[in-house]
């Protein structure tokens, strides 16, 4: 298996990815919360500050892989990856895909390609895990959102309506 952290350098200096541990679950609430709450001063209707508590972030350290980027010891972005996902890709979910939810990088902090970073480090983790490839959601109504993923390389593969709620579903194969 890969390694479980990085380091990135930027103009803005060095930042780390590490593993969240139990103890960071209010690092976490507070980069997502945070997120939506700039989502909805922008009138982006992604992610609502309501939408996040600190026993939802228990229950990501739980049930799924939780990165933090961290800068100075201050936690300025985030990712989580699962291993199936049939509430997004229903029949289509896959065992052998990494599934990517929740990447934020803190809104000061945009604009150095941190996401980019994230996601190359995470499909490299995903391939030393052998896993076929990388999966994620974008809602529908975001085409910068989805521009960005299209630009990292992932290939659109259906729309899914999740309730009123419409996604674009993406996958990046590395194994053909």
């Amino acid at each position: 298996m890969g390694d479980t952290a990085a380091t990135f350098s930027t103009e803005q200096g060095l930042f780390e990815l590490k593993v969240a541990e139990a103890e960071h679950a209010g690092e976490m609430l507070a980069l997502l919360t945070e997120a939506a709450e700039v989502m909805e001063q922008q009138g982006r209707k992604q992610w609502s500050p309501s939408l996040f508590s600190l026993d939802l972030m228990e229950q990501y350290l739980a049930e799924r892989e939780v990165f933090i980027l961290w800068h100075k010891d201050m936690a300025v972005g985030m990712f989580t990856l699962q291993y199936r996902d049939p509430a997004y890709w229903g029949e289509r979910d896959d065992p052998a895909y990494g599934y990517l939810h929740r990447l934020t990088v803190r809104a000061s902090y945009r604009g150095l390609e941190l996401g980019t970073k994230m996601i190359s480090f995470a499909e490299s983790y995903l391939l030393s895990m052998g896993k076929q490839g990388f999966r994620l959601d974008c809602v529908t109504h975001l085409p910068t959102l989805n521009q960005f993923y299209q630009r990292q390389g992932f290939q659109f593969v259906a729309e899914q309506d999740m309730g009123g709620r419409v996604v674009n579903l993406y996958e990046k194969r590395f194994i053909s």
